[in-house]
């Protein structure tokens, strides 16, 4: 079992990888999995990153056919609505299991950990 700080430590780590990646987002799973411990454990600090700006927390409507998994726009939907995936054509009803939670990254933090980064590329090469 890992220690608090130890989660809270692997998270950063995953959400600096994450925010030098080419990536707009990710899944809490994915953190999780990469701090070896469950998303209930990271959670709470995926949501610390959301209150200081630095990440957003998004619900993403996904087809329910395991092989395909489209992300469907939902503005104007509501549960128990019928919907068609625009990707593989299947009809279902809306319900709650069909949403997933993605934290995608403000621009602006991406830009300053890329920034930040660069910086100690050139202050370890000057030494």
């Amino acid at each position: 079992m890992l220690a608090q700080f130890e989660i809270r430590d692997k998270v950063s780590e995953f959400v600096y990888k994450s925010a030098m990646a080419p990536v707009k987002g990710f899944y809490p799973t994915a953190v999780a999995k990469f701090a070896k411990t469950s998303v209930s454990n990271v959670f709470p600090y995926l949501i610390d990153y959301t209150k200081s700006g630095e990440l957003a927390l998004l619900w993403e409507l996904r087809c329910p056919d395991f092989n395909c998994h489209q992300t469907i726009d939902f503005n104007h939907l509501n549960i128990n609505d019928e919907v068609e995936c625009p990707k593989c054509g299947m009809n279902f009803i809306i319900s709650e299991r069909d949403f997933f939670l993605r934290f995608d990254f403000n621009q602006s933090y991406k830009d300053y950990i890329r920034k930040k980064s660069k910086k100690k590329q050139v202050f370890t090469l000057r030494n």
